[in-house]
């Protein structure tokens, strides 16, 4: 039985593609670069947030560091002014989260977003006392599906791998809970396919929000 449940935020609790896809064609028009489509932005996001604009960019200035690394500065202001246009948690999902809690479950958010709109958005979509700890991207750790930092905070939080359930819309999500231990939980309804889940070897792939609660009683 899993205690502690680890969710994934970028097509998993919400549907947030609109408001990265504002940011990044705010940051490809400041450098005279095309915009991207909803599909090409669902295509690159995944693993953070400078592989979503070294993928944006186009592809004969995607080598030059110096120019992703400009480029993801611009952008990292401009989802400042963006990051909220996110209209709540996918349907059914607020209530899985609250009866879950109720169940005595501990809710974590771990995202490849950088870290303090993860604490943001989370604070704006869920609210207080659901989720117990929500992180991002930060300077120094690496980022999913690498189990650093979703073993951390098990660690911390006082939980074993083996009483774990790791829970996204992404093959990122099923490689981050296998190399950590811990039962994958496949969301067909995000930005990957449901055979990629499958293909990956999910534990668990669901279609609702609400099939959560058949999981984790």
């Amino acid at each position: 039985m899993s205690k502690l449940l680890i969710f994934d935020l970028d097509g998993t609790l919400a549907d947030t593609i609109n408001s990265i896809k504002h940011a990044v064609n705010i940051t490809m028009a400041h450098f005279g670069y095309p915009e991207r489509s909803y599909n090409e932005i669902k295509a690159a996001i995944g693993n953070g947030a400078r592989l979503l604009i070294k993928r944006s960019m186009p592809e004969a200035e995607r080598e030059d560091d110096h120019k992703v690394d400009e480029a993801l500065a611009f952008y990292d202001a401009a989802y400042g002014q963006t990051y909220m246009e996110v209209d709540g948690c996918y349907d059914g999902m607020h209530d899985a989260l609250v009866t879950l809690k109720e169940r005595g479950y501990t809710i974590a958010i771990l995202s490849n977003k950088q870290d303090s709109y993860v604490k943001l958005i989370a604070e704006q979509i869920i609210e207080k006392g659901i989720v117990t700890v929500a992180m991002g991207q930060k300077v120094g750790y690496p980022t999913k599906p690498d189990p650093t930092v979703p073993l951390l905070i098990a660690s911390e939080l006082g939980f074993a791998p083996c009483d774990c359930a790791f829970i996204g819309d992404s093959d990122v999500d099923v490689r981050t809970a296998r190399g950590s231990g811990m039962i994958g939980v496949g969301c067909s309804w995000g930005y990957r396919e449901r055979e990629i889940l499958e293909k990956l070897g999910a534990d668990f792939i669901i279609d609702t929000p609400s099939e959560l609660l058949d999981i984790f009683k």
